[in-house]
């Protein structure tokens, strides 16, 4: 049901965010893995590991199932150990700001077209991926857009693709070799550990940017394999089958809201949305909240990862002790480097 969230990556922020993809056909989407493609080719990605979800060791306890109308009134329990979209924006744009000072020592001009309206554009992509956890549940956006992502969540612009830089530049942004060796100098200046990549988050984040990330593995490891384990729920399987007569009544005939999704009538890599693919989000959206479908997937997630955050309460602790201390610096680092020039 709805959109498999994708697997998160940790917050590497070597590359400038790319022009999210449009959602697949599949049910099981990976949608927000399209959020913002942050060119994680320059440092490691086996953080976020391959594990499988714990088994909780103690009875679930029931969470109390909410009769919201919009999902920006939930907020999952794993996600309080982690910044909030405008956040986590504004730390992402602050460490393309740091690596381009970094750049800039080593004389190369960095992500020249980079301004602080990334900040809103790449918060409201974040609040707009969150909104379609459970499939789409927001009726303006179901209206005009059908199940293709707005215009805001599409991006306005292509990134400087790290493919795009020269020898040199790579190597000054990641701090390795064209022979994987570390880069002692270039032109006379020192690299950084971990390059101007490492340096700009070690700037934003703090010396503990590494635990950090591994507890950002953590967290999306526990979202997605969490997720996945309540679409068995039979309350979860219970509210589908409501959703269903309820678009049966208005007139679609819909297994549940992804099959809704999978329509292969709707282009959604391509075309722009159809009269009937908006007719149909507008009503799925009607009987989502008709039904509670956003309520008791909430209560049932909210289960599991109550569970899960008992299990892992020490790693996730220090996580939110990091985020705490990095959302701290924020606004001294804004006042840093907003209004600088870059080239």
């Amino acid at each position: 049901m709805g959109e498999e969230p994708a697997a998160e990556q940790p917050r590497t922020h070597h590359a400038p965010p790319a022009r999210p993809a449009r959602p697949r056909r599949s049910g099981r989407r990976r949608v927000r893995q399209a959020a913002l493609c942050l060119g994680a080719a320059l440092l490691t990605l086996s953080l976020t590991g391959c594990d499988t979800a714990p088994k909780p060791s103690t009875a679930v306890t029931p969470a109390p199932t909410p009769t919201p109308t919009s999902m920006a009134q939930l907020r999952l329990p794993i996600d309080t150990f982690t910044l909030r979209p405008k956040e986590q924006a504004t730390s992402e744009y602050l460490v393309y700001r740091a690596q381009q000072d970094c750049m800039r020592r080593f004389g190369f001009r960095y992500l020249p077209h980079l301004t602080e309206g990334y900040i809103a554009e790449a918060a409201a992509t974040q609040r707009e991926y969150a909104s379609r956890r459970y499939g789409v549940s927001d009726r303006a956006i179901a209206a005009k857009f059908g199940y293709h992502l707005s215009d805001t969540s599409t991006g306005s612009r292509a990134p400087q693709a790290v493919n795009s830089l020269s020898e040199a530049e790579r190597t000054a942004l990641s701090g390795r070799t064209k022979s994987g060796g570390e880069a002692e100098s270039i032109r006379g200046e020192p690299v950084p550990e971990g390059g101007c990549a490492g340096e700009a988050v070690r700037t934003v984040q703090g010396d503990t940017a590494l635990a950090a990330r591994k507890g950002d593995a953590l967290v999306a490891r526990l979202r997605r394999e969490l997720f996945v384990r309540s679409r068995s729920d039979p309350r979860v399987t219970a509210v589908n089958k409501k959703w269903a007569e309820c678009m049966r009544e208005r007139g679609f005939t819909y297994r549940d809201p992804a099959a809704a999704v999978d329509d292969p009538r709707w282009d959604l890599q391509n075309t722009a949305p159809t009269r009937g693919e908006r007719a149909v989000a507008r009503t799925d959206v009607d009987c989502k909240l008709r039904t509670n479908v956003l309520g008791v997937n909430f209560a049932v997630e909210s289960e599991l990862q109550n569970a899960a955050v008992a299990e892992h309460t020490d790693e996730l602790n220090s996580l939110r002790a990091q985020r705490d201390a990095e959302s701290r610096r924020l606004p001294g680092l804004l006042r840093r480097y907003v209004h600088r020039r870059t080239d």
